[in-house]
């Protein structure tokens, strides 16, 4: 298992999906390690800072790992967190390192997501760079913070730029993916257990699908595909002031927080409005999107 987990909640997801190979398989569990840590809770501009980086899917430094990339390993699970959209840079790094090429070659993948409700980019990222790793995407599993788009986005920053995780002023509901949710992810392990045992991966991600492994809201995966390439050019704009830490970037920086800020509040509640109004005649479209995006196929 490789996962990267700023606050936690990802590694809780992970360890409880795996319950059920615990004691039946040997477990190697690589925790990726930034050089330097990357802060938690964020602190100041240094969250922003983060993005034209994670979006141009820009490696930086990691710890030397633990495993040893010539050892054969027979399932390799990646667990990752949402970053603007994107894989976070500690494991963008991991998967165009060379050990992972080495390691993952050959090998079954599976993905676990944990996100607030935009994922679907980010996994088309790791996609790919599971497809030039030749390995092969056999799973996925994505859970996510199941409250409304807009009062999730505040618990989100809240818990993000603070580390509590707690009802702000007592009427949000509590930040991220519910305790219920992760406690319950233990049901994902039974059909993986299964698959590893006898080594057939060409119906997991059914079985997994079968218990509710991935739920897409049609007006969010509109909306993140949007969102997806005006992020691309923000980060391109960011990055014409130099790299990641140079106080030139910060004036750019401030514009973009402001301009997803005033988006999220103002503008998505319209798209969204839009969007069932227009769903109609987008039904075959979207269905197809949906079946995609639910599955394991890549297209290149």
């Amino acid at each position: 298992m490789v996962t990267y987990s700023q606050s936690g909640q990802l590694n809780s997801i992970v360890s409880n999906v795996m319950r059920a190979l615990q004691g039946k398989a040997q477990l190697n569990w690589e925790h990726l390690k930034p050089m330097p840590e990357f802060p938690f809770p964020w602190k100041g501009i240094r969250f922003w800072d983060a993005q034209p980086e994670c979006v141009e899917m820009i490696p930086s430094r990691l710890e030397p790992f633990d495993f040893n990339p010539d050892e054969d390993f027979d399932l390799i699970i990646l667990g990752y967190p949402i970053w603007f959209l994107s894989p976070p840079i500690p494991l963008t790094t991991f998967l165009k390192s060379d050990e992972a090429k080495q390691v993952m070659k050959g090998k079954p993948i599976i993905t676990i997501i944990g996100s607030r409700n935009m994922w679907v980019g980010a996994q088309e990222d790791i996609k790919a760079m599971i497809a030039e790793a030749g390995a092969e995407l056999v799973g996925n599993i994505s859970l996510r913070d199941k409250h409304h788009n807009l009062p999730s986005v505040i618990t989100i920053i809240y818990w993000m730029t603070t580390g509590k995780k707690d009802r702000l002023w007592g009427i949000f509901p509590l930040p991220g993916i519910s305790d219920k949710d992760i406690d319950e992810a233990r049901r994902f392990g039974y059909p993986i257990l299964k698959a590893l045992e006898t080594g057939q991966y060409y119906n997991l991600q059914e079985n997994l699908l079968a218990l509710k492994s991935v739920e897409i809201i049609p007006s969010v995966l509109s909306m993140e595909k949007k969102g997806k390439k005006i992020f691309r050019i923000w980060s391109k704009f960011i990055r014409k002031k130099g790299e990641a830490g140079n106080p030139e970037r910060i004036p750019r920086l401030k514009m973009f927080k402001w301009y997803l800020l005033f988006v999220i509040f103002f503008v998505s509640p319209i798209v969204t409005l839009f969007f069932y109004i227009s769903y109609p005649f987008f039904l075959k479209k979207t269905r197809r999107n949906l079946k995609y995006y639910s599955g394991v196929g890549f297209k290149k």
